[in-house]
């Protein structure tokens, strides 16, 4: 089986019907199971991890919350198999709440992009309609011309959200891989 970080586009799909956290399934176009992921609730820092499978025998991607208040924290990505800190998403609370925006660092802490909603048009229209528009996001890094895209599907009950990257956009895809699920299981959480 490929490894996920193979792939150009997938899917990150919610579980439907979770009493005790959020599950995530990563898929491709054929729904082939590239990754799974569990978010548990009631916790107060958040602490996901992405297996290859249901089984959670592969870890292989842990993002932790580095702040109670994650509006002005972060999320810390890590390699566990390499243990390594590949960077952290931090999320731009004041300037997201008209269009959402993370603020993307590498290991050291430096600025190397942004993850944007498209527009800001289409951002309060979302914000007008209480979010039953799906988000758009576009990722900007440093030294990569073609943006990352990141889009929800429209689904009142499922959250979806289809993850493209460039053939050519030579980011690390394992800090996209946890980028995206810090997307689909936290942002609009808090209406942003």
């Amino acid at each position: 089986m490929a490894k996920l970080t193979e792939l150009n586009q997938y899917l990150i799909r919610e579980k439907f019907l979770k009493i005790f956290g959020n599950k995530f399934h990563i898929m491709d176009e054929n729904d082939q199971l590239y990754g799974f992921c569990e978010q548990k609730r009631f916790r107060i820092k958040e602490d996901i991890r992405l297996y290859d499978d249901e089984s959670k025998n592969n870890e292989w991607l842990v993002i932790k919350q580095r702040n109670l208040v994650d509006a002005w924290g972060g999320f810390d990505i890590f390699d566990p198999k390499a243990g390594v800190l590949l960077g952290t998403v931090r999320r731009k609370f004041w300037k997201s709440i008209l269009r959402t925006k993370w603020q993307v660092l590498d290991a050291d802490g430096n600025d190397i992009g942004m993850l944007l909603e498209d527009s800001m048009a289409q951002a309060i229209a979302r914000r007008v309609f209480l979010g039953i528009l799906p988000k758009k996001y576009s990722l900007h890094i440093m030294g990569n011309e073609k943006p990352i895209t990141m889009r929800q599907k429209f689904n009142p009950i499922i959250k979806k959200l289809i993850v493209s990257i460039p053939p050519e956009n030579n980011f690390n895809r394992k800090f996209i891989a946890g980028l995206a699920i810090v997307i689909s299981a936290l942002d609009g959480r808090n209406a942003n």
